[in-house]
């Protein structure tokens, strides 16, 4: 039963698990949080289990700490069946980084189901491919990554912007600073369609794009697979294995391979727009170069200085995404939506949601109407 007020009708409590929402999404621990409350870890279990609710003026304190209207907290969520995200670094990520980004794939989702109902989002069109994980053989990789070029019509040539050909096919990405050395990017599949979160710190386009095709490989072959600290080496190479199928065509690219110097490999990488030390990999994996090769490429970088950055990077700007930026200026600057219709269905804050659609800082703040005069009926 809700508090009452003054013989009125009972007030809406807090919802628990959208408590616990609010805390995971701003990377706080319970202990974290009831320190700011100034209440015990005790008292925080309670809140996010339902077994007690919060004060007044406790709930008021985890309005400011959170940042999160209050509607946020009486609002029941709609749970869309979310898969494995993919942590690379699962053995290095701390739990409460990856319950804070898991929270904002979440709202991601929801921001998308959104806008989904005012505007036709593109479809997810990814081909069928039979992959088994625990049996497959680097050639089942190769063939799979030609077969999703092949599907999308990209031939065998070098990928200009894929940030672009991934929301083309209907696959969500966000690109946003996540505050966590140990993520460069993560994907999972939610109610059907699949999300991608790229790491604003990146600021190489060349390795953002790797990323990219990194987790469109989780995407394309993991789908089904529940990621463990088991599994997770394997998982982890065979993503590598078709980031580098799927930007470098094993048949187009060797035969470009014509020399093993830093020189050839830079005209190589302003052709292809792929990082040196990936394309040397690349080289490896089909036996373009053997063991000895690698290592002298790889040392040739490192006396030249020249691993991170690499050169040529500033040739290759970083790819932002922009299917929810433009679906979002689109319900604002048409009319469709305003802001407090925005804030109300999506009962989150107006900060998250620009920086989840990569729109500016302010954009959805109260927009001034400009004045409109209206032409005087003249009289006949």
């Amino acid at each position: 039963m809700g508090v009452m007020n003054g013989g009125k009708k009972p007030l809406p409590k807090p919802i628990p698990e959208r408590i616990r929402e609010a805390r995971e999404s701003r990377g706080l621990t319970p202990d974290e949080f009831a320190e700011a409350l100034d209440v015990s870890r005790q008292a925080v279990a309670q809140y996010e289990t339902g077994q007690a609710s919060p004060s007044g003026e406790v709930l008021s304190k985890i309005i400011a700490i959170t940042a999160q209207p209050p509607l946020f907290f009486t609002t029941p969520r709609e749970r869309a069946r979310q898969g494995t995200p993919f942590w690379r670094s699962l053995k290095r990520m701390e739990q409460h980084h990856r319950r804070r980004i898991t929270r904002r794939l979440e709202w991601v989702r929801d921001i998308t189901a959104y806008v989904g109902e005012f505007i036709d989002l593109p479809p997810v069109n990814l081909p069928k491919i039979d992959f088994d994980p625990e049996n497959a053989i680097d050639d089942d990789i190769e063939k799979a990554a030609e077969t999703l070029r092949d599907h999308w019509n990209l031939g065998r040539r070098a990928i200009l912007n894929l940030a672009s050909v991934l929301e083309a096919n209907g696959i969500v990405i966000v690109r946003e600073v996540v505050d966590c050395p140990d993520m460069d990017a993560v994907s999972c599949w939610q109610g059907g369609r699949p999300y991608l979160l790229s790491s604003g710190e990146v600021i190489s386009g060349p390795r953002s794009k790797y990323n990219l095709a990194h987790e469109l490989g989780h995407i394309l072959l993991h789908a089904s697979v529940e990621l463990s600290i088991d599994n997770l080496s394997r998982i982890e190479r065979q993503a590598n294995r078709f980031a580098g199928a799927f930007l470098l065509p094993r048949e187009t690219f060797s035969n470009e391979v014509l020399g093993t110097s830093v020189s050839y490999f830079k005209s190589l990488k302003a052709r292809w727009g792929v990082a040196i030390a990936a394309m040397a990999y690349r080289c490896k994996d089909l036996k373009i170069f053997n063991e000895n090769q690698h290592s002298y490429l790889m040392r040739q970088m490192n006396a030249l200085r020249i691993r991170n950055p690499e050169p040529l990077d500033e040739m290759f700007p970083v790819e932002k995404p922009s299917m929810l930026a433009q679906s979002l200026k689109m319900l604002i600057e048409e009319g469709v939506q305003n802001r407090e219709q925005v804030e109300t269905a999506l009962t989150l804050n107006l900060g998250d949601i620009e920086s989840l659609c990569g729109v500016p800082k302010g954009f959805l703040d109260a927009r001034v109407v400009q004045f409109q005069p209206r032409p005087r009926d003249i009289p006949v």
